[in-house]
């Protein structure tokens, strides 16, 4: 910055000076012309005003015929006096007399008549001419005129010389006085440039080192100018126009944080790409659905970091037409999900620049979907069955059979059953429907869960006499848990059942418990037949069943897991099992502590 500084008042100073320069050189130039025209001038017309003097003191009968020694003795008198050099020729050129040479050396001289000045005057004019002097050696002014005789006759012609050595050394004296001027008016110039310039430069410097700060993003420094001109009129608007900035940055920086927060909680998966296909940003979903981080994704071309073509293919699409898409598309990789696609593109003066993704997962939504289509279903067979047989039933008696008394009291017993089981069945899903609206209100106490335990197992007495099961109670006694003793009654009572139900005959139930991380476990353990690895994941469903046909004959409405699922959730637990095909079961749910 000092740099730039300095070489800008170098700059201003040279400006200065070559300012000063040009216009006293020019000032010098003509003013030395024209002192030097004048000089010439005066000289010439003195010479003129003296040569008319010395014409009218001769004797045209002296010039006529030639009287050298008149001539000779008349110039070499009044040369003197007017301090010029006189020579007298007639009127073909011959010198016949010169006031600085002697009358031998006046014979020696050659003709005049070529002269420019003598031949003018003997053409009757006032003849001028600066000659260099070979004589001499300097550079001599000559004035010449016509000397007349009667009648105007031009009988020979007068001239004055003067050597320009005193008008040289005149013009050198004005010259150097000049010259000297001009070093004076050089060197006020730049003590002057150097004031001006620095009075100009501050602002100037305060103005470039506020301006490197607004470049480095700091627009809270100001320039401060206490004058009123032009480089105060800039401080003042660069100090609003980074005050400006300030507040639009600002403002910007506001609407980037919401939108980087919205970007940031969003659900749904959002991918920016430009016109050439590479990625200028993706949020966090994405990274957790492609298992990608932004860092690694951003600058890259789409393909480079998320390997599907089909996805690929929709943006190219877009970035050709402009048009929006809307697709739904189920992958297979990098994970198995179904997922809706929306795009849009992004413009720039009307021109396609990119690509917008919003990719929403909707797998539970069509898990949902079909669960509800299983679920529509499931209902339906359930009901339809036993009303099948009820209204199967219902027919014969009234066909004749009400009549037949070995009979007809079976078919009653047979359509109490289905009766009984479709009131089961309705109450299960009127149970498991308050359960999942989220409505219940759970009354909580503390109670001792080994003594419910006895009480249910207790109701299954003569179930468990006629399987010839054993069942154990591990429980402590002093075991005490807070919660709905109604609803967790409800849990023991169809994971008890469940574990007489399916169980082998002279088989064995185990009840216990263990704390883990501040919860408790409670564990109802059979030996019975187990269940399917498959089967596992779906076991707590609503109406799946891994055993259908002996699950109806038993009387399960296929509703008791998902109604022990919910209860425990509401409670703040989780409900699990583990088990092998052929070796038993474990279903556990657990309690906080």
């Amino acid at each position: 910055m000092k740099i730039k500084s300095y070489n800008f008042r170098f700059n201003l100073i040279i400006s200065y000076l070559l300012i000063v320069l040009v216009s006293f050189g020019t000032i010098s130039f003509f003013l030395d012309r024209n002192l030097e025209e004048n000089l010439l001038k005066d000289i010439k017309s003195s010479l003129v005003n003296q040569a008319y003097l010395i014409e009218n003191q001769i004797l045209p009968e002296n010039l006529r015929k030639e009287n050298t020694a008149y001539l000779d003795s008349l110039v070499k008198i009044l040369g003197p006096k007017i301090q010029c050099r006189i020579t007298l020729v007639n009127h073909q050129g011959d010198v016949l007399a010169d006031s600085q040479e002697t009358r031998e050396e006046v014979l020696e001289m050659e003709n005049h008549a070529n002269r420019s000045e003598i031949r003018s005057a003997l053409f009757g004019k006032t003849g001028e001419e600066i000659r260099y002097s070979s004589t001499l050696k300097i550079n001599m002014l000559y004035i010449a005129l016509p000397v007349k005789g009667a009648g105007d006759e031009i009988i020979g012609a007068v001239r004055l010389s003067l050597p320009l050595a005193s008008i040289q050394k005149m013009l050198l004296s004005v010259r150097k006085t000049v010259f000297l001027s001009f070093l004076l008016a050089l060197g006020l110039a730049f003590v002057l440039s150097l004031v001006l310039t620095n009075r100009i430069a501050r602002p100037i410097n305060r103005i470039i080192h506020a301006s490197r700060k607004f470049s480095q993003g700091d627009f809270s420094h100001k320039i401060f100018s206490d004058s009123k001109d032009e480089i105060g009129e800039l401080a003042d608007t660069l100090n609003a126009m980074a005050q400006n900035l300030e507040d639009k940055i600002k403002e910007v920086e506001i609407k980037n944080q919401h939108l980087v927060a919205i970007l940031e909680c969003m659900v749904e998966g959002i991918i920016v790409v430009d016109k050439t296909s590479r990625i200028i940003s993706v949020n966090p979903t994405v990274g957790k659905i492609f298992n990608v981080t932004k860092q690694e994704a951003q600058g890259k071309l789409f393909l480079e970091v998320i390997r599907n073509t089909d996805i690929r293919d929709i943006i190219s699409s877009v970035l050709e037409n402009g048009q929006f898409i809307s697709r739904e598309l189920s992958l297979l990789w990098p994970v198995q999900r179904i997922f809706s696609i929306d795009a849009s593109a992004i413009f720039e003066d009307n021109t396609v620049n990119g690509c917008l993704l919003v990719i929403h997962d909707i797998t539970e939504i069509r898990r949902l979907e079909t669960m509800r289509r299983d679920f529509v279903a499931n209902v339906s067979h359930e009901l339809k069955t036993p009303l099948t047989s009820i209204k199967g039933f219902v027919e014969t008696l009234l066909e004749g059979a009400l009549d037949d008394k070995e009979n007809n009291r079976v078919f009653l017993k047979i359509i109490q059953d289905h009766t009984e089981r479709l009131d089961n069945l309705v109450n299960d899903l009127l149970s498991l429907s308050h359960l999942e609206s989220r409505t219940i209100v759970l009354q909580k106490s503390d109670f001792k869960l080994r003594q419910q335990v006895e009480e249910i197992i207790l109701g299954f007495k003569s179930q468990i006499q006629k399987n010839s099961i054993e069942i154990r109670d591990d429980l402590p006694a002093g075991l005490s848990v807070r919660g709905d003793k109604n609803r967790l009654g409800q849990v023991l009572t169809n994971l008890i059942d469940n574990a007489i139900k399916f169980n082998k005959e002279k088989g064995s139930i185990r009840i216990y418990v263990q704390e883990i991380s501040g919860m408790i476990k409670i564990t109802v353990e059979d030996s019975g037949a187990g269940i399917p690895e498959k089967d596992i994941p779906r076991i707590f469903e609503r109406f799946y069943r891994v055993d259908k046909a002996r699950s109806r004959e038993l009387g399960g409405t296929g509703l008791g897991l998902s109604i022990v699922k919910h209860i425990v959730e509401l409670h703040g637990g989780e409900v699990g099992v583990e088990s092998a095909e052929g070796l038993g079961s474990k279903f556990f749910f657990t309690l906080p502590a």
